[in-house]
């Protein structure tokens, strides 16, 4: 029996008139009328009852069907996808039942202690059978809601590897012409000098003053000759997790003597609070040490150098703005082109190098001129994401 039916039938059990104790005319009236009015509220309340049954049922079906629709949605897509709230696995696609083996619903949510980190990003290294693989899981929150996403990325990257190979010997050949005209000045002034020491009636002053200039020209073959390797390099070989602030802090550091020579004042503004970057530390300040260098070379004395640095949970970005005289039209297509210089003493590596480097780390590099004069380059690194 319904509630509401069941109390009308208790009203009714309870006000039913005793026939041995007379009631008032008035007072059963009132009570005739109470109790119409409370029918009438009973069914009414009923009804509604009734409708808001239907409407649950209704509401739960929907609910039904839309998790039907979500785990077809999960186990169409071919990346592993975990959903989580409050911490705890809610729901997960076959991709991800075969890639994590134990995988329960409930349970609290951790990266696998099998899985080793990678060299970039969110990037982690699993011994299979077939070889060593490489994922990438990113985490994507939303207040108590997350939302896990896992590629095997390992074709992917053997994809890029064999690009970038591909472009760099497509640079090599490039260079080839650039490499003989570059190498060719300083060593036919080498063998100069060096004809100059074999006279024997050479006095001692002009001896010695031949020495240091052919010292000072194998010197700078010597330089090239490790900025062209250096250029050709592959990916990073051993990388750490290190702040972005802490990088650009050491690449000034080691330019300090320059700015003091220069007379060039250094504004800083390192922003990047707690941004970690996954990178092999040597190489990335030698590029960033390449973009300062190419900023306080570019400037007068007494000029200023902005160095600043911003963060957010995808990347991190390091901005250096001088106000020099700019970047040439017919540069800024080859500016980070080997070789591509407009400065006597460059060699023309650096921001080539730079650039190869940002690369190798997934990375982006970039250039610009400024309305108000000066050129302002940019770096972006991807950013550690918690787990």
């Amino acid at each position: 029996m319904p509630f509401f039916r069941h109390l009308t039938f208790n009203f009714q059990a309870n006000f039913k008139l005793n026939p041995l104790q007379p009631t008032p005319p008035a007072q059963a009236s009132e009570l005739a009328g109470a109790f119409e009015l409370f029918v009438e509220a009973s069914q009414a309340l009923e009804l509604q009852y009734a409708a808001l049954s239907r409407k649950v049922e209704d509401l739960s079906a929907d609910l039904f069907q839309a998790n039907e629709r979500l785990n077809v949605l999960l186990n169409a897509l071919p990346a592993a996808v975990v959903l989580i709230e409050n911490d705890q696995i809610s729901h997960f696609n076959q991709a991800a039942e075969q890639l994590i083996p134990g995988l329960q619903t409930g349970s609290a949510w951790a990266i696998p202690s099998s899985w080793k980190p990678g060299h970039g990003p969110d990037e982690f290294h699993l011994n299979a059978p077939g070889g060593l693989r490489t994922l990438q899981a990113q985490r994507v929150k939303e207040g108590a809601r997350s939302v896990v996403q896992i590629q095997d990325i390992t074709a992917n990257l053997r994809t890029l590897e064999d690009s970038e190979r591909v472009d760099r010997l497509a640079a090599m050949g490039k260079m080839s012409a650039g490499i003989a005209h570059q190498l060719r000045t300083p060593l036919s002034t080498a063998l100069l000098y060096a004809s100059h020491l074999c006279t024997p009636e050479l006095d001692v002053k002009d001896r010695v003053n031949f020495a240091q200039k052919l010292q000072n020209q194998l010197i700078h073959l010597e330089k090239m000759a490790g900025e062209m390797l250096q250029f050709v390099r592959a990916r990073p070989q051993k990388t750490n997790i290190i702040a972005l602030d802490d990088l650009v802090s050491e690449a000034m550091q080691t330019l300090e003597g320059l700015r003091q020579e220069k007379a060039i004042v250094i504004e800083t503004q390192l922003q990047a609070t707690n941004c970690m970057v996954s990178v092999e530390r040597p190489s990335v300040v030698s590029a960033f040490v390449a973009i300062l260098e190419n900023a306080l070379q570019c400037s007068q004395p007494g000029q200023l150098v902005k160095v600043s640095t911003t963060a957010d949970h995808l990347r991190g970005q390091l901005s250096i703005e001088d106000h020099g005289p700019g970047i040439a039209e017919d540069m800024m297509p080859r500016l980070f082109e080997p070789f591509a210089t407009n400065r006597v003493t460059g060699t023309g590596l650096g921001l080539a190098i730079a650039q190869n480097i940002i690369r190798s780390h997934r990375g982006e590099i970039n250039a610009q001129n400024k309305a108000e004069g000066g050129a302002v380059f940019t770096v972006a690194l991807p950013s550690m994401a918690n787990f």
